[in-house]
């Protein structure tokens, strides 16, 4: 009995941050649980999208200026529901919300790989941002509604980790199918399309699992449009909202071409880049799951602009480069690092606002970023066709520090919030 007991304290340091952490995974309300499954299924058809929907694109025969007009029309799809959103979420209950943004979603994705013309893609790209959109403006109002203080943080930090777990697997099953299927049927892009289909049908299942929530009807069914164009504090909003649209302009130019920079640089076919996505989002789960960790030592303020620098070496490698394996390195890396910051950076804007505020901040939020998104996809297509990789990769690091310099001077007098969080 002795020497169980001495066993126990020299364990004690990692064993009690990981008993604390799943502690409170495990104490998650049931409507936070049936998100997580249903968030989990929908994420397997994201996880694709974002791997692979570039590759089909390529394969098809679109070019990357192409490419990015379709990744834009996503965005557009975002900016014009951002503030019908905020309205939808107050006004309908969560299991409904969550439900429609499902069927809207599992729909672009299937009828996108039978589009007759970059008309028709366009168009279904606009209702997958749309529907991506009153997805993730409906989680952080859900969250707190569905949580206590001290689980908070953590549901945030899960959440994310759930869906990029999905899309790891998502990366590596939609790459071994498409490259199975095409050996069978000869074709690239027979292969990559089946293996689409496949997790468009997993994302229309999500809304079996979202109508498990036990969500009772919004209580403030009366407020209207001008109630949200008119919150307590728009310098308090515009403060947060800014450094987002910096984040998201310097992203848009170079992120979603990653899968395209390992084709065209390194030649690399889709089950290797699938691989290469799928391992870069282990690094990111863990980054997500240690975020509240690390926010709880140095603060949510400190941990995004710390990370954020930290980041930028990598993508300097990623810029010029001509080895695969420091490019693929520096690509984990830096995802892990930019990634841990977005459920941070919510809870932050979640907890600095008031309940009134909470629908429409996040939903300005995710208007700045996919509005900055929109824009600097397609300049990012433009550059890349024309002058390479290495341009945009540049002008996203001057952007990303542009956007670290601002949150700190906005938001250092409040870089104690997440320290009282209990790891």
């Amino acid at each position: 009995m002795g020497a169980m007991r001495n066993i126990g304290p020299s364990l004690t340091p990692g064993l009690r941050s990981a008993a604390r952490y799943f502690g409170r995974v495990a104490s998650f309300q049931r409507n936070a649980r049936a998100y997580l499954v249903g968030t989990f299924l929908m994420g397997l058809g994201h996880g694709a999208v974002w791997v692979h929907l570039n590759l089909y694109y390529r394969a098809i025969g679109l070019g990357e200026e192409t490419i990015g007009r379709l990744l834009a029309s996503s965005s557009l799809g975002t900016v014009l529901m951002a503030i019908p959103a905020a309205l939808l979420v107050d006004r309908v209950p969560a299991q409904f919300v969550f439900a429609g943004a499902a069927l809207g979603y599992a729909t672009a994705i299937g009828l996108q790989l039978f589009a007759p013309n970059p008309w028709t893609l366009s168009a279904l790209a606009v209702l997958a941002g749309m529907s991506f959109t009153v997805h993730w403006a409906a989680a952080a109002p859900f969250f707190m509604r569905n949580s206590t203080s001290q689980e908070r943080i953590y549901l945030f930090g899960f959440s994310h980790a759930i869906e990029t777990t999905a899309t790891i697997l998502a990366a590596v099953g939609v790459g071994w199918l498409s490259r199975a299927v095409a050996a069978h049927l000869g074709s690239e892009v027979l292969g990559l399309r089946w293996a689409l289909l496949i997790v468009a049908a997993a994302s229309f299942s999500a809304l079996f699992a979202f109508l498990r929530i036990d969500s009772p009807p919004p209580s403030e069914r009366s407020r209207g449009l001008l109630s949200y164009l008119k919150p307590k504090d728009w310098r308090l909003i515009i403060r947060i909202t800014i450094p987002s649209a910096l984040v998201g302009l310097g992203a848009g130019l170079i992120i979603p071409f990653l899968n395209l920079y390992f084709r065209d640089r390194f030649g690399q076919n889709p089950f290797e880049i699938g691989g290469f996505f799928a391992v870069s989002q282990f690094f990111t789960v863990l980054g997500f799951l240690s975020g509240p960790v690390v926010a709880k030592r140095f603060g949510i303020v400190a941990t995004v602009c710390l990370t954020q620098l930290l980041s930028i070496p990598f993508f300097l490698t990623l810029a010029f480069t001509q080895s695969l394996h420091l490019a693929v390195l520096s690509f984990w890396m830096r995802g892990s690092l930019m990634n841990m910051n977005h459920p941070l950076m919510t809870n932050f804007a979640m907890e600095i606002v008031g309940p009134d505020q909470q629908s429409v901040t996040n939903s300005l939020r995710m208007l700045a970023w996919n509005l900055s998104w929109m824009v600097s996809t397609q300049i990012g297509g433009y550059v890349i066709e024309r002058h390479g990789f290495s341009p945009p990769m540049l002008m996203t690091i001057v952007l990303y520090l542009a956007a670290t310099i601002l949150t700190w001077i906005f938001w250092r007098d409040r870089r104690q919030v997440g320290k009282t969080v209990e790891a």
